[in-house]
Parts: C-alpha cells; sequence; structure tokens
C-alpha cells in the first residue's frame, strides 16, 4: 500500500515537472523534416567537405617538386697569404666577391615512370572514394532518420492511446471510489482497478522516455534547439506501395540500381588498391636528379659552370615488399566487394520477404476496427459502472481493447519501417 501511494506521488512529481519545461512546438511534414535535416545535419555537411579535401590533394599531387638551391664554400674574409696578394675582381657589384670564394648549387628531382601522373590518379579515386562514402553515409542516415520519424509517430500515438484509456479508467476509478466509501466494493475489487491505473501511468511514463530518446536523436540529426518539440503531421500515412507489392520480388529488383552506395564504397576501395600498387611498381624505377653548379675561385677555372645528374642504383631496394603488399591488397578489396555484394542480395530478398509479410498483414486489418475499439471501450465501462459486467471481466476487456489497439499501431509501424528497408537497400526511393 504505501509503496502504491509512493509511487503515485512520484509520478504525480514527475508530470508536473515535465509541464514546466519550456519547449518550442514545431509542426512538421515528414518531407520538410527531412528537408530541415538534408540541410542541416552537421555531420553530412562534415563529411562533404572531405570531398573538397579530397579535391586539394589532386591539387597537390600535380604540383612538381620544388628546385633546391644552395649557396656553398662561402669565405667571409681573405688575408693576403691566402690570396698571394692577387685581387679577384668582384662579378656582380663593387665588393660582392672580392677576394671570396663561393659556389651555387642549383637541383631538380625529375619523377620518373610516370610517378607524378599516378600519384594524380591515386588522389583521383581517392575523391571518388570519398564521394562514394558520402552517398552511403547519406542513405544510411536517411533511413535511420525516417526510422526515427516512424518511431517518434508510433511513440506519440500510443501515448495518446494510453492516455485515453487513462480517462476512461479514471472516471471508472471515481465511480467505484464511491461505490468503496459507501461499503458497496470491497477493498480488493477497488485496489485493482487502482492498480491498473498506476499500470498504465507507469506506461505512459515508459512511453515519453522513448519519445524523449526519439525527440533527441532528431534534433540532433536536424541541428535544431533541445528546447525544440517535433510533431510529424502525417506520420500515420504510408507511400504508395500496392505497385511494388504485386510486381514480385523480380520487379522490385528490376528498380534496384545494380550498384547502390555501399557496393560503389566497396568498389572504390578495389580502385583505390589498384592504383596504388601501379604507383609502388612505378617506384622501383628510381628517380633522376639534374644539377647544375656555378664555382667562383674555387679551383683552376675563376668561374666555373658544371651540370651533372644522379639516381639511386636500385641494387638492394627494389621496391618489392610494397609491390607485394598492394598486390595481396587488391585481392583483398576484390574478396570484401564480392562478400558485401552477396550479403547485400541476401538482404534485398530478406527484406522484400518482410514486407510482404507485413503488408499482408496490415491489409487484413479492417480500418474502422480502430474506431469500433473505442466505442467498445467506453461501452464496457459503462456497463461495469451499471454492474452489467464484473471486475474480472471489466479488466479482460480493457486489457484486450488495448492490446489490439497496439497492435493496429505496431501493424502501420512495420510496414513503414519494411518499406524505408527497401528504399535503403536499393539506395534510393522506389516509386
Amino acid at each position: 500500500m504505501r509503496f502504491l501511494f509512493f509511487f503515485f506521488f512520484l509520478l504525480t512529481i514527475g508530470n508536473s515537472w515535465a509541464q514546466t519545461v519550456p519547449v518550442d512546438t514545431m509542426r512538421v511534414s515528414r518531407s520538410q523534416a527531412e528537408q530541415l535535416f538534408l540541410t542541416k545535419n552537421l555531420r553530412l555537411i562534415a563529411e562533404k567537405l572531405t570531398i573538397s579535401q579530397a579535391e586539394a590533394q589532386i591539387l597537390q599531387a600535380k604540383a612538381w617538386p620544388n628546385p633546391n638551391f644552395s649557396i656553398d664554400q662561402v669565405n667571409l674574409w681573405a688575408t693576403q697569404r691566402q690570396t698571394r696578394g692577387e685581387e679577384v675582381v668582384p662579378p656582380l657589384g663593387k665588393n660582392f666577391g672580392r677576394n671570396q670564394q663561393f659556389a651555387f648549387d642549383l637541383e631538380q628531382l625529375i619523377l620518373t615512370a610516370g610517378k607524378r601522373r599516378k600519384m594524380v590518379a591515386i588522389e583521383k579515386v581517392n575523391r571518388d572514394r570519398s564521394e562514394q562514402y558520402f552517398l552511403d553515409l547519406l542513405v544510411s542516415l536517411k533511413a535511420e532518420f525516417r526510422n526515427l520519424l516512424t518511431e517518434l509517430t508510433y511513440d506519440q500515438q500510443e501515448k495518446q492511446l494510453l492516455n485515453n484509456q487513462l480517462t476512461i479508467l479514471s472516471e471508472v476509478l471515481r465511480a467505484q471510489e464511491r461505490q468503496y466509501q459507501n461499503g458497496n466494493l470491497s477493498k480488493a475489487e477497488y485496489f485493482r482497478i487502482k492498480s491498473l491505473e498506476l499500470e498504465l501511468m507507469d506506461d505512459v511514463r515508459e512511453r515519453e522516455n522513448e519519445i524523449q530518446q526519439s525527440q533527441q536523436q532528431l534534433k540532433t540529426l536536424m541541428a535544431l534547439p533541445a528546447e525544440t518539440y517535433l510533431i510529424i503531421n502525417d506520420g500515420s500515412a504510408l507511400p504508395a506501395y500496392a505497385a511494388l507489392k504485386q510486381g514480385g520480388f523480380q520487379f522490385f529488383k528490376q528498380r534496384v540500381s545494380e550498384d547502390p552506395p555501399r557496393l560503389r564504397a566497396a568498389q572504390s576501395e578495389v580502385d583505390y588498391a589498384k592504383a596504388q600498387h601501379y604507383y609502388e611498381q612505378a617506384r622501383k624505377t628510381p628517380d633522376l636528379t639534374l644539377k647544375a653548379g656555378y664555382d667562383r675561385n674555387g679551383n683552376t677555372m675563376l668561374d666555373f659552370l658544371g651540370f651533372g645528374v644522379s639516381a639511386d642504383i636500385p641494387v638492394f631496394d627494389r621496391n618489392k615488399g610494397n609491390i607485394l603488399s598492394s598486390k595481396i591488397e587488391i585481392e583483398k578489396t576484390s574478396h570484401q566487394l564480392q562478400e558485401a555484394r552477396n550479403e547485400w542480395q541476401n538482404q534485398l530478398f530478406k527484406a522484400y520477404a518482410n514486407f510482404v509479410a507485413s503488408s499482408d498483414f496490415y491489409e487484413r486489418l479492417d480500418a474502422r476496427y480502430a474506431t469500433e475499439l473505442n466505442d467498445l471501450s467506453e461501452s464496457v465501462s459503462r456497463n461495469f459502472q451499471k454492474k452489467n459486467i464484473s471486475l474480472l471481466e471489466f479488466l479482460n476487456y480493457f486489457e484486450a481493447f488495448r492490446a489490439n489497439r497496439e497492435t493496429l499501431l505496431k501493424a502501420n509501424k512495420n510496414l513503414r519501417n519494411s518499406l524505408e528497408e527497401l528504399n535503403y537497400l536499393a539506395g534510393t526511393d522506389l516509386p
């Protein structure tokens, strides 16, 4: 007894606190909510910047290596003994280089075997890979967002259902309380109805917690202020699906892209591994370094100008390890692509089977059944107050009506989720 009253007190305090929290109600349709999500989602914005970064890396890969310039062998002063009394005329100006030795060296690295072109190819594939991962993320987040909208709609509708039943039960409870106080109702029967009211209140609280969880995730995805409270106007409306069902699985497969974003992302990994392999093969060819040097007063010639070239001799390192590793990477990513394709095809079949099962169940439900359940629930309450039915019959009817209303709501939710699963696997919105 003390526990029940204490529990009722906590629920009352919780509801009072919830009502004092300032909220900004936002009523939108599913399409309006999705448009906000597509334009404001920070994760999508950040991922799109990755494509711009990849474009910048292409620009960087196209650049030639910078030449290297150095000044060497500069003596800051010279004695008479060192010059042996001979004056070295400065090459420039009046004093620069007078009685001094110095050397200029200029070097330019020349990439051989098309390394620069292959590095550009790597960065282009990396750009394509970033684009495919962005599209895959977009499709995944869109599916998650739509499922959250469906979950929020379902929870809000179920909360409304529970509140309606709680209203009916409260009226019954007030009438039975008077009977209990007049001695016309046993204590056990009164508290059985009271406990049912507490159960409903607890269910409302749990549903509100789930609503707040969905609200939190949706507001994060839509970059909305924390005080916003979302209400979806057309949450129960289902998209047209009759043609998709009547056409069968083959009709569905014909409208599915052969390369959805998830498979294109896996294919880009193979392309990247191939581009990396071509570059590693090119690296076994040594690069050339062209040299030009000027030496003033450093050898037998007063002004010496010379040219040269240098290159590594590929005796010990011919990049065999990196070439083999990149070749294995191609094989590995190819297997991963095939696995992703097989998994995707199996998921298509399973998702379509779930869609057919969900639609069959939904279509067997009578649209008028929900309204009739409300009328019957009120009728049963009146008959119980008039003592036309027993407490046990009332409780059984009450629980049955509630379970059936929840089944109706869940059938709509499951069908909507199954349709979104098909859209996600198809990589596009199916007609």
